[in-house]
């Protein structure tokens, strides 16, 4: 005889691998889902239709680097780099007239190549960029919105290093071994050691310690300020001196990661030394005087590892993450000094190199550099380690060769933290994670384009989409937005009331969705930037279609007899927990949400609040709904249960 019986799900465990299918003894097989497309998990249980994209601006180049720059709690940009230039947006909107040069960006001196590997970090007004083909650029925001300077750092002191460090053959002699301050000519003999690339170098022999101020290469000599005294003025041989020249050259190459930690400013993995770490002097940012290893002096450290690991990322964190090519370190030593710094490795699984790693919930996230697993990188006390626990474990297929990641801390309508991935292949892996209720729900975002980048401004996330309109390749900034159900939408407010809607040229020829007042209309397709409705309405949307998708696990759960995912069976009855909902449909049924009565024609739909059921049909082996949505309007769903009839 069939025997009835309920199976209940929260979706709090996201979208699942599909190989998860037979893992019926796993907790999280009942609370996830199989498809989980254009939608968000709630960190209280349910999901909900994703925001739209709002349209902001298109760009005609293909590649561009999205950064977040903020410079006051009340005034945040979007930095956006291109070949070249840099556009500066604010609170969406492109600012013109940059420093009153009549441009519309700011000139820059990284290539298109160069975007997709700079990094960056930020203090106050400041932004420092580091590439390792590029010397370090500062990037300040001065009185306005639109005054914006670029400026190569001007070091007070560059580290220095002895790139040539065979002088067995030669002899240094000093002029003076004091005072400290004073100035010594060091002359060297038995070859030509001297090069101009020693300006600005160091020396240390025989106990002292010089910074080198000039430089004869004929008489082979280098002049300098004493900063330690030499013991005395012996001729000191070539295999006891080291003779220094600056380190970030564009022979040498320049760093290629950057942070501010503990009020030093950090550069790290530079061409020639890829796994040496900088740290300027004690709030003395330009300063990377090494002195005599005083504690406010810079410090400068190599990773002594069993191979190579450059480094590619610097978090300022509990530590000084360090982030390689082969592996998770830190920089342990609290404060850090000269003398004290050590370098530990934790982990050993890699990071990607153009995608930052970045904290949220506590953790720092990062790929590994397969592209294939996203980890977070977190100190744990019983281990009195860190480890780098894999965090798309259930949910491996959705994340495919990052290109991009962001993360947001809440916003003003869903409380939780999300952890945007763009992915090679354009679409998006949407991380809700909130540790302390051990919530870790993926699902995934797609439109009708690829997604190419990321950046959250403020609790808003923007996308860099490359999209085909009319025929034609388009390149959209686009932004997130709860007040959109379309992507590269407008929304257009009438007083009064009025059936054209303009601003819509970045659509033409396009064929449109279109929301007037909450009612959903014919679709339409601008041309000349506008389109005319058939009505009037006060306020209008209109842009491109996307469809949520939400596909049950295969329903499996026990009789007194065993198992029933090897039966037959069928879903007798779904039952849904709405709220704030309109056109839902499960397995291709729409459920009702309005009754007749009075007032109900000519008025936008009410949006659904509580249950509807729906009877279903159909034995099979699998036991799963489908819910979706055919029009742009408002979903969410809190749980469903299904009553699921099994033979036998």
């Amino acid at each position: 005889m069939p025997r009835t019986i309920a199976a209940q799900t929260s979706f709090t465990a996201g979208e699942l691998d599909p190989r998860l299918t037979a893992r019926h003894d796993y907790d999280g097989y009942y609370k996830g889902a199989e498809t989980l497309t254009n939608v968000i998990c709630l960190p209280q249980g349910g999901i909900k239709r994703r925001p739209g994209m709002k349209y902001i601006a298109t760009h005609t180049e293909s590649t561009v680097r999205m950064v977040t720059f903020e410079f006051s709690t009340t005034q945040t940009y979007l930095l956006v780099f291109v070949n070249a230039k840099m556009y500066v947006y604010k609170d969406g909107v492109l600012q013109t007239n940059i420093n009153g040069s009549g441009n519309d960006y700011l000139v820059t001196p990284w290539t298109t190549a160069q975007i997709q590997a700079m990094d960056w970090t930020q203090s106050a007004d400041t932004m420092i960029v580091a590439h390792n083909a590029v010397a370090p650029r500062k990037i300040t925001r001065g009185g306005s919105h639109t005054t914006w300077t670029i400026s190569t750092i001007a070091f007070t002191e560059s580290p220095t290093y002895d790139f040539n460090q065979d002088y067995d053959a030669l002899t240094f002699t000093p002029s003076v071994a004091s005072p400290v301050g004073g100035t010594v000519t060091i002359t060297a003999s038995g070859g030509s050691s001297i090069t101009t690339e020693h300006d600005d170098g160091m020396f240390e022999g025989n106990g002292g310690i010089v910074r080198i101020t000039s430089v004869n290469v004929g008489a082979q000599t280098v002049t300098g300020e004493i900063l330690k005294e030499f013991t005395n003025t012996n001729a000191i041989d070539g295999d006891k001196a080291s003779l220094e020249e600056p380190a970030w050259t564009s022979e040498h190459g320049y760093p290629g990661a950057v942070s501010f930690h503990e009020s030093r400013l950090w550069f790290s993995g530079s061409t020639n030394r890829p796994q040496t770490l900088w740290g300027s002097v004690t709030g003395d940012f330009w300063n990377f005087d090494r002195g005599i290893g005083d504690d406010d002096d810079s410090i400068e450290v190599t990773m002594d590892t069993d191979q190579v690991n450059a480094i590619k990322h610097l978090v300022s964190g509990r530590h000084l993450q360090i982030f390689t090519t082969g592996g998770e370190f830190y920089a342990s030593g609290a404060p850090l000094r000269p003398s004290t710094i050590g370098v530990t490795r934790q982990t050993r699984f890699g990071a990607m190199d153009n995608v930052r790693p970045l904290n949220i919930d506590g953790a720092t996230m990062f790929i590994q550099r397969n592209g294939k697993q996203v980890r977070e990188f977190l100190f744990t006390y019983t281990e009195d380690s860190y480890i780098s626990t894999e965090v798309n474990l259930l949910a491996p297929h959705l994340v495919n060769s990052p290109v991009a990641m962001a993360g947001q801390s809440g916003d003003v309508t869903n409380e939780g933290n999300y952890l945007y991935v763009v992915n090679g292949d354009g679409t998006v892996a949407v991380l809700n994670t909130n540790r302390a209720e051990e919530v870790t729900a993926w699902t995934k975002y797609s439109t009708t384009g690829t997604v190419k980048d990321v950046a959250v401004v403020e609790d808003i996330p923007y996308f860099f989409v490359e999209r085909t309109i009319n025929s034609v390749t388009v390149y959209h900034i686009e932004a997130l937005d709860h007040s959109y159900y379309t992507d590269a939408g407008i929304i257009v407010t009438n007083s009064p009331a009025s059936a054209t809607v303009s601003g819509l040229g970045h659509l033409n020829g396009e064929e449109c969705r279109v929301k007037a007042d909450g009612s959903v209309m014919p679709n339409a397709t601008p041309s000349g930037g506008s389109i005319t409705l058939s009505r009037t309405a006060s306020s209008i949307e209109v842009g491109l279609d996307f469809n949520p998708t939400i596909k049950t696990m295969p329903v499996s759960l026990n009789y007194g007899s065993g198992p029933i995912r090897t039966r037959k069976r069928r879903i007798v009855r779904a039952t849904a927990v709405l709220h704030k909902s309109i056109g839902v449909y499960i397995d291709g049924k729409e459920l009702a949400d309005r009754s007749l009565g009075n007032g109900i024609l000519d008025a936008a739909p009410t949006q659904f609040t509580g249950i509807k059921e729906t009877p279903l049909l159909g034995y099979s082996r699998s036991a799963q709904v489908t819910i979706t949505q055919q029009d742009p309007l408002p979903m969410t769903l809190l749980g469903l249960t299904l009553e699921v009839q099994a033979t036998g």
